[in-house]
């Protein structure tokens, strides 16, 4: 009879040891949708624990804060499940989902949030362009122009782009012209993936966003704007030759009043043609102005006019 128990303990022993070493599923987790707007609820699940398991789960949000999604216990197949939808205030980008089981260790899987935001008031005849961007036109094959207004004037501008996988890649920082506008041509390469792309610039002070969207499969179609520009930036470019051939050359600009501002110092080209665009800022008077330009060498002053009156104009003499 003691030899009896003597086995089966020892056949216990050697199942315990069993269940013991067999080694646990992977961790796996995952977000349905991977990407999508404040008004998505994602779906999050995560495997890998044992079973009855305790599970901490948060999310990471763009802007570096966290949020606790609850404590959880994992399922007899060693699986947790939540939803987490965001708030407008937590901001657009890329969200981070964590499940930390509390014995098994941590896994995370990343999803994005590519709506702007915040809510933007509807000021253009009810035309809401936050659900209905704009369509504008396609610079080339590969190549979409990204057009926005309404940032504060001068900020810098942070862009980062949305593959049709979701996935979130920092791109650029841009600054707004004086007018609060912001243009740039955004280059597709080839080899990217096929499908839906989104390019989003969020001012660094106004926390301002704007996006554009446009298709890819082997060309861009359909580019369209939350918010294009409609009144383009004013500016003058002026164009002249006749300088030192890589010489030095000054620029400056006389305004109506009769008083003058520098604006550059630069270099003609091998051809002796000097180029620069006068941007006009919001605070430009009306009237005539004259761009001069200085050649250090030749000492020879060539000038153009223009008039500014909202819009602008070439003066000929």
């Amino acid at each position: 009879m003691k030899k009896i128990f003597s086995l089966f303990f020892v056949a216990v022993a050697m199942f315990a040891a069993l269940v013991t070493a067999a080694p646990a599923a992977a961790a796996a987790i995952s977000a349905e949708p991977t990407y999508g707007n404040f008004d998505t609820t994602f779906a999050l699940s995560a495997s890998g624990f044992q079973y009855n398991e305790i599970v901490d789960t948060w999310v990471s949000l763009p802007k570096l804060d966290t949020v606790a999604t609850g404590t959880l216990r994992a399922d007899a197949n060693g699986r947790v499940k939540w939803s987490f939808k965001p708030k407008t205030s937590y901001g657009g980008g890329e969200y981070i989902a964590v499940a930390h089981g509390r014995v098994s260790g941590e896994v995370f899987v990343k999803f994005n949030v590519v709506s702007p935001p915040q809510e933007k008031p509807s000021n253009n005849n009810n035309n809401d362009s936050t659900t209905n961007p704009v369509p504008i036109p396609t610079l080339s094959e590969r190549t979409a122009q990204f057009s926005a207004q309404g940032y504060t004037p001068g900020e810098n501008v942070g862009v980062w782009y949305n593959l049709p996988n979701g996935t979130v890649v920092s791109y650029n920082t841009f600054t707004a012209d004086a007018w609060g506008n912001l243009q740039f041509p955004f280059v597709v390469s080839q080899g990217w993936m096929f499908g839906g792309y989104q390019v989003v610039g969020r001012g660094w002070q106004s926390k301002h966003t704007e996006y554009i969207t446009f298709s890819w499969f082997g060309k861009v179609t359909d580019v369209r704007a939350s918010n294009p520009i409609v009144r383009p930036s004013p500016y003058y470019d002026f164009w002249q030759g006749g300088f030192t051939p890589n010489g030095r050359v000054s620029i400056w600009v006389g305004l109506p009043d009769g008083t003058s501002q520098a604006m550059t110092m630069t270099t003609a080209s091998a051809k002796g043609n000097v180029y620069y665009r006068v941007n006009i800022s919001p605070d430009w008077k009306y009237g005539g102005y004259v761009v001069a330009a200085y050649d250090w060498q030749t000492r020879v002053t060539k000038w153009q006019r223009f008039s500014y009156f909202g819009s602008v104009e070439r003066l000929y003499p």
